[in-house]
């Protein structure tokens, strides 16, 4: 689970220091949107090429192939993205060309995710999760502009740590489930609370994020991290995404079970 923009966060300490004014040209909204936006659409793009690819398998007849070919992709592509994540944060000037090889291998990651379980539970799921996203970003714009409200650090420290006390209830339950102490739907009841607080954990931290770009276009900073906090935003949306999936199959698998 990811926990919060580091990338981001450092980036505004380094201005508030005055560590990173414009050298030649500052940030602009326009600047940071549009790569945000040309690198949520090489991840959508690349989300739908790979599952095509893996649709065009199945229909084949291919269908114990291309289940294998998501597992692997999916165990596979973590790893790079991994590396990328750090390289990205310790050394900001790769955010432009690794930020895009990043956001092919997240799409083709997430392609492989989405199709998985719209085959394994149920067809349109991870479109809902999509749209889902889209709603809670469209209301974090609209409350970070029109409303302007304002995320305090004290308010963020309460909510990490009630994100890593709920973290911590969840990995006790899930022991106990395993001694037989709890019942698996005892213990899926806590897993939705979990992604619930996750999800509005991701919201606050998308919220964030969007003052944090505030803040650098504001201040001046220099036009050259406009691909950082550009990146940085795409990574929280699809942080967000992959919560509403995840809490969308628990209760698909909630109330299918208690149905039978």
């Amino acid at each position: 689970m990811r926990m919060g923009n580091p990338s981001l966060r450092r980036w505004v300490s380094k201005s508030q220091r005055g560590e990173i004014g414009a050298e030649i040209e500052p940030a602009t909204y326009k600047g940071v949107y549009g790569k945000a936006g040309l690198l949520g659409a090489i991840t959508v793009i690349s989300a739908i090429a790979v599952e095509l690819i893996i649709l065009w398998a199945v229909q084949s007849g291919r269908i114990a192939e291309a289940l294998v070919t998501v597992g692997i992709a999916t165990a596979v592509a973590g790893i790079p993205l991994i590396i990328m994540a750090l390289v990205i944060a310790f050394v900001p000037s790769t955010a432009k060309v690794l930020g895009i090889i990043y956001s092919i291998f997240q799409g083709a990651l997430l392609g492989c995710l989405s199709l998985f379980v719209d085959i394994l539970t149920v067809p349109g799921i991870s479109l809902a999760a999509l749209l889902g996203t889209g709603i809670v970003f469209a209301v974090s714009v609209a409350v970070n502009r029109l409303l302007e409200v304002k995320i305090s650090s004290r308010f963020m420290r309460g909510l990490m740590i009630a994100f890593f006390s709920i973290l911590l209830v969840q990995l006790v339950m899930w022991a106990l489930s395993l001694t037989g102490m709890f019942s698996y739907t005892a213990y899926l009841w806590v897993q939705i609370v979990a992604s619930s607080l996750c999800i509005i954990w991701a919201t606050v931290m998308l919220t964030w994020d969007l003052q944090n770009i505030d803040y650098l276009v504001q201040s001046g900073a220099d036009k050259k991290y406009e691909w950082n906090v550009a990146f940085s935003l795409v990574t929280t949306l699809v942080y967000l995404y992959v919560e509403i999936l995840e809490l969308l199959l628990r209760l698909v698998a909630l109330f299918g079970n208690s149905k039978k």
